[in-house]
């Protein structure tokens, strides 16, 4: 009986296939999907793992998944879906496997060029790119706006606009 139940285990450990593909450099004619889920391209951006100051932290560091059938979909459908059920603005794919999430994009984080960077296609579905060597093909919900130490959703004001606030505050301590 316990000879039985090695011989299951065995089979049952060689069911599961834990090994990594690794990404192939995507075709020329594969560019990227334009939007999905909500979120729209925003163009290839560099991971920040290795960057000075960053610390080790991602460029988008809430969520996180992995795997070997990894799609431009199947990220931006795990990034809407959220922590918590809060969605998340913004999503990246990167070496044809890895889907990263967050609600900022870190300040140390900046647009490279897609054609040298975010060449490795999708493992899932190789006519989609998904990004590269700590490189990111990068979707957002709406248009970002830098912040501080990071880039975050917001809405545009006119350029006036801020000016006009301070005026009415500068009238207001001097009446």
């Amino acid at each position: 009986m316990l000879s039985l139940s090695f011989a299951l285990l065995a089979c049952l450990a060689a069911a599961q296939d834990t090994s990594i593909i690794n990404p192939t450099t995507a075709a020329p004619s594969v560019t990227p999907l334009l939007s999905a889920h909500g979120y729209t391209y925003a163009g290839c951006w560099n991971e920040t793992l290795d960057v000075p100051n960053s610390g080790g932290e991602r460029a988008l560091s809430d969520m996180a998944s992995a795997n070997n059938t990894m799609t431009v979909s199947s990220c931006l459908e795990f990034c809407s879906r959220g922590d918590n059920g809060t969605t998340m603005h913004y999503a990246g794919i990167e070496y044809g496997r890895e889907c990263y999430c967050g609600q900022y994009l870190s300040a140390l984080s900046e647009e490279i060029n897609a054609t040298a960077h975010c060449v490795y296609s999708c493992n899932g579905n190789s006519s989609e790119l998904c990004g590269g060597r700590l490189a990111l093909t990068l979707y957002n919900l709406t248009d970002a706006s830098k912040t501080g130490n990071a880039w975050s959703m917001g809405s545009s004001q006119p350029a006036w606009y801020g000016f006009a606030a301070f005026v009415m505050l500068v009238v207001a301590a001097v009446l």
